[in-house]
């Protein structure tokens, strides 16, 4: 295979079958956005990069303020409340002795804006349906509020993108003997 078809291969092999398909659709649509998103991507860097550290920031204080107020919000006890945000299940949250539960917290800083999911996220949120919960937390920099969207994949509208991304690693050789 050619080098610049398995840098392709590379660069989307993380996507789902359904996010891969949407991208397709929209390239063979000439959609103009997957263009930018997608194709121009594959051939150079983007041109910016989010800022990951202050959206992990807005995330975590989003968190935290589920894990306060969960019972007013999704009618669920603090100590009935699973973290499972170290799984990487495609969602944040679960429910003691309700398996089929999930929930996904995201952080406004304001009362509106944009939220991101990963593809593992929205993949998770339209096979659970009515069972993932979207807890959006907003004016978190003032007086937080929380919104509940149950089966966000059917509620909310949300246009998959892809980006290319270049991450250096540094490899070394070590003994422990």
């Amino acid at each position: 295979m050619r080098p610049n078809r398995q840098r392709v291969m590379g660069d989307l092999c993380d996507l789902t079958d359904a996010a891969l398909l949407a991208v397709v659709d929209r390239v063979l649509l000439h959609d103009p956005d997957a263009v930018k998103e997608v194709v121009s991507p594959l051939t150079k860097p983007p041109p910016h990069v989010q800022n990951v550290a202050e959206r992990l920031r807005t995330g975590r204080l989003a968190e935290l303020f589920f894990l306060e107020h969960s019972l007013k919000i999704v009618d669920v006890p603090p100590p009935r409340i699973l973290d499972h945000r170290s799984l990487a299940r495609g969602y944040d949250f679960g429910v003691e002795d309700r398996e089929d539960i999930a929930i996904e917290v995201k952080g406004l800083k304001q009362s509106q804006g944009g939220i991101v999911f990963t593809d593992r996220e929205w993949s998770e949120a339209s096979a659970r349906r009515a069972d993932y919960w979207l807890v959006v937390v907003g004016r978190l920099e003032s007086d937080p509020l929380a919104s509940l969207i149950r089966d966000p994949s059917s509620k909310i509208q949300a246009k998959c993108r892809c980006q290319t991304t270049i991450a250096a690693s540094w490899h070394a050789t070590v003994a422990v003997a």
